[in-house]
């Protein structure tokens, strides 16, 4: 991310497309004021050529919040119809339940807005392809929210993967574990949360109907109708770093299992533990677990290849060049001295390792870290793409993908059973 974001005092972004004056800001609205909503907040407010020209949310209290952080001036509605209609909103960020991705998404675009979309992109997924539709209809710009694509460590490791430094790659271990009660989703709710200043019919939407709930409201990820659990929240991040240092996609077909082992009788629907296994046609497996463990040092993603080893974190990796050095000392302890002696001879053994002479001994671990937060990288992205008029690389059709990963390993959850990916028809379906 290198290009210079300038500061900007006159608001004229064409809808129609085409190249944006630097000099010009870019009139954006927070359609949800959650926890990610605010994160986003700080992100565009780094950001000199964004102006925040409206906020949506169903709760007063984030209302109150935004004027507490000095936003004075914005337009605030409890409908996102309201805010996508509003002439001086160019962009449109939504960080809504996942339940509310698609509507406000589809209704954004066929508004003429620019959308960003926090991660997961999709609650189910058969809904990429309306996503996809939608998108490429209105001609705008659409970015997914998953800051992992980001993360500034990927392009040293992609370099590795490109030459060859890790050899044949077939084993990705991505893990991601939380020991708290927050980190399971179980967030503290406000005392003045009620269904007065709660719009709880909206916040249903099309879900099924039940009594009014604050901490449904406020710990919605714990409930299959406004989320998909630890494999949408949590292993998307790893599969969006997978997808994007392999030049991966969809895998083959998945398999998984978990349960709720340590939140027990705790009002959630979803899972606390989760673990999958997901087959590439590249040629790999990525393993994918989130659990409410201890995991001290745990890295996000081990990256297995024949001749090395990457480490990979948010804002730093580990590279530990392994090349394969054969070993026959234990293979050969039957032999009897005479035969151990003629295989040195005849393969050209070091006798007291009993390996190659011709082994090149493994190299020392290197260290490549980065500055920078993924969240506030990914936005300027999006910023500079709006400028430019460009897709991001973290287009639809990427958000969709990732999303539909997390999908298929509920999907096999739930089911009981593995699940693979028709390509054909662009479907989960039993394996």
């Amino acid at each position: 991310m290198t290009s210079t974001l300038l500061a900007s005092k006159v608001r004229a972004v064409p809808t129609s497309g085409g190249r944006v004056s630097p000099n010009d800001q870019i009139g954006v609205a927070f359609i949800g004021l959650g926890i990610r909503g605010f994160y986003l907040m700080d992100a565009v407010k780094k950001v000199p050529g964004f102006r925040i020209a409206a906020c949506c949310d169903l709760y007063d209290g984030h209302f109150e919040r935004i004027k507490e952080l000095g936003i004075t001036d914005a337009f605030c509605s409890k409908q996102h119809e309201a805010v996508c209609a509003r002439k001086d909103v160019d962009a449109v960020f939504i960080a809504t339940p996942d339940h509310w991705h698609k509507k406000i998404a589809l209704d954004a675009l066929a508004a003429g807005k620019d959308v960003y979309v926090e991660k997961p992109m999709t609650l189910r997924w058969e809904d990429g392809r309306d996503f996809e539709s939608a998108v490429k209809k209105s001609g705008r710009i659409f970015m997914a929210g998953s800051q992992q694509q980001s993360n500034p460590v990927n392009s040293e490791v992609k370099e590795l993967i490109r030459t060859g430094a890790l050899g044949q790659i077939t084993y990705i271990n991505g893990a991601i574990h939380r020991n708290t009660a927050t980190g399971a989703w179980f967030y503290p709710v406000p005392f003045d949360a009620s269904a007065q200043t709660i719009d709880w019919d909206r916040f249903l939407g099309t879900s099924r109907r039940v009594p009014f709930s604050a901490e449904r409201f406020f710990r919605w990820r714990l409930y299959w109708d406004y989320s998909g659990g630890l494999a949408t929240d949590l292993l998307v991040h790893l599969i969006t770093a997978t997808h994007e240092v392999m030049g991966a996609r969809m895998p083959l077909r998945v398999v998984s299992s978990g349960g709720m082992f340590h939140w027990k009788g705790e009002g959630r629907d979803v899972p606390d533990h989760i673990s999958a296994l997901a087959e590439y046609p590249e040629g790999f497996v990525l393993s994918l677990t989130s659990s409410a463990n201890n995991a001290h040092n745990h890295p996000f993603l081990t990256i297995m290849g024949t001749e090395g080893t990457i480490e990979y974190n948010p804002n730093r990796c580990t590279f530990y060049p392994e090349p394969m050095r054969d070993s026959y000392g234990y293979s050969t302890r039957h032999f009897t001295e005479r035969a151990r002696k003629l295989l040195v001879e005849k393969e050209r053994l070091d006798p007291s390792s009993m390996r190659p002479l011709s082994s090149p001994p493994p190299g020392k671990p290197r260290d490549f870290a980065a500055e920078g937060d993924a969240t506030e990288l990914h936005v300027k992205t999006f910023y500079e793409c709006l400028r430019e008029r460009k897709q991001p690389v973290e287009d639809v059709a990427f958000g969709a993908q990732a999303a539909a990963v997390g999908h298929m390993v509920n999907v096999s959850y739930r089911k009981g059973k593995p699940v693979r990916w028709d390509d054909a028809r662009r479907q989960v379906v039993l394996a």
